[in-house]
């Protein structure tokens, strides 16, 4: 059991270093909102709903990337036998924030750049789960030999 909270919170903080990376390489394709549109909502909705489509497109990917490593080290230090629980749990955390970023935090966004990055989370994480050799079931897989 600890072996599975560990790699579960060891999963997220990898994702969210890798979605924080990705964050910073949406700065190549658009410029950052300055400071005072930053202490401006309006502001702030507005220089959100007018970024290019690359610099979600961007977003996205790094969200599949961050969820993607989340899962595969959850499910490494969990243990592969173990099921798909903990990278899950890594899926449904980042969309439950993506959600709570999308509509609350920093609303505005395109409805087509939302739904991408929210379909993101939960299918790469179990991606992860799978390459790391984890169980695509909530059964522990028999140990071999």
């Amino acid at each position: 059991m600890m072996r599975k909270i560990a790699g579960t919170i060891l999963g997220l903080i990898s994702a969210f270093v890798a979605i924080f990376l990705a964050q910073m390489a949406m700065t190549l394709v658009a410029t950052p909102p300055t400071t005072e549109m930053m202490r401006d909502q309006d502001a702030m909705r507005n220089f959100v709903a007018n970024l290019p489509a690359t610099a979600y497109l961007v977003l996205a990917v790094g969200y599949a990337i961050g969820s993607f490593i989340g899962g595969f080290v959850a499910t490494k230090v969990a243990g592969v036998a173990d099921g798909f629980l903990p990278a899950l749990v890594i899926g449904v955390v980042l969309t439950v924030i993506g959600v709570f970023n999308f509509f609350f935090a920093v609303p505005g966004s395109p409805i087509w750049a939302i739904l991408l990055c929210l379909a993101m989370y939960i299918p790469f994480a179990l991606i992860g789960n799978r390459v790391a050799g984890g169980s695509p079931t909530a059964e522990p897989v028999a140990a071999e030999g």
